[in-house]
């Protein structure tokens, strides 16, 4: 016997729902928020970016300079304290650095739909912050296990002399590990690796305008600019010929971001330069590389292009 027809349930109606007309990439709707609530949320993001930045420069800095500046115990001949010490690094910088660039406008639009191929400007931009983070990690776990395995090598160096005088490859195998790979590799590589990080928020905030700031978000925006700062020039002053290096990065990195400013105004005068905070996270790499250049012209005239241990300073 034939059942009767029945309609489809009601729960189902959203097979009849209007097709979406818009991507996802698409910008959102102006009114979205009203006028207060959209300068509310503008503000809160503002003060949050402010915070994240100068939280990722302290903690690359503290990461970076405690187990140069302090000696940790060794936990053991086969872990440093400092390889501990270390072993957080990318746990607690890369979060935040994701987190600055999860901030900015082209993560909540998507940017530009086509802008490289199929992928949207957001998938670009995180696609070249991704590759960045991988060398970053890989030259810092390079370091670690240098700096680890070295002690074992150097405390039997120095508790049997006669034999290191006899195999001088054991002297050779200590210096490999502490100057070539330690030193010289996984040093540039996970430097390099931090600043394609960075390079990268720069390239997703060109095009944005914040604030103005409020008190806040100055004074925090302020404090992160003054200690990424410090922390180029730490950098530069601890590598091997860092000095050279970073002479060259700090005036490269610090024009580039006056020419986005300058030739890219967003409808501020100068593009913004001589604001507080109006191109915020592009001043903030500038007034870091002022700073870094400013340290490290005053280490040069001091000590002239010798790192921290070539110079003998503790």
């Amino acid at each position: 016997m034939d059942q009767p027809y029945s309609p489809r349930r009601q729960s189902f109606g959203y097979l009849n729902a209007p097709t979406r007309s818009r991507s996802f990439d698409d910008d959102p709707e102006e009114d979205m928020y009203p006028p207060r609530e959209l300068k509310s949320t503008r503000s809160q993001t503002d003060l949050f970016v402010s915070i994240n930045m100068l939280a990722t420069a302290l903690a690359m800095l503290l990461l970076t300079t405690i187990p140069v500046v302090v000696s940790i115990p060794d936990i053991s001949i086969w872990f440093s304290g400092d390889a501990l010490w270390r072993l957080f690094d990318p746990v607690i910088t890369l979060p935040l650095n994701l987190s600055i660039m999860l901030q900015a406008e082209v993560f909540q639009t998507g940017g530009k739909p086509r802008f490289l191929g199929v992928w949207s400007e957001r998938t670009f931009a995180m696609i070249l912050w991704a590759i960045g983070a991988g060398i970053y990690v890989q030259g810092h776990g390079i370091h670690l296990a240098a700096a680890m395995f070295k002690h074992p090598i150097e405390q039997f160096n120095l508790d049997h002399p006669d034999l290191v005088a006899q195999y001088p490859v054991l002297t050779e195998m200590y210096l490999n590990m502490e100057d070539l790979w330690e030193h010289n590799i996984a040093h540039y590589m996970y430097a390099f690796g931090g600043m394609c990080m960075s390079w990268v928020q720069l390239f997703i905030y060109r095009n944005q305008v914040h604030g103005p700031l409020r008190i806040g978000a100055k004074i925090t925006w302020i404090i992160g600019t003054i200690l990424y700062g410090a922390l180029l020039a730490g950098v530069a002053i601890e590598f091997p010929h860092g000095l050279y290096v970073g002479l060259v990065y700090t005036v490269v990195i610090g024009t580039v971001c006056v020419c986005m400013m300058v030739f890219n105004k967003n409808d501020l005068k100068y593009g913004g330069i001589f604001t507080m905070g109006r191109r915020m996270v592009i001043q903030y790499y500038l007034g870091a590389c002022v700073i870094g250049i400013i340290v490290v012209i005053a280490w040069i005239a001091k000590y002239g292009f010798a790192n921290r241990k070539a110079a003998g300073v503790a």
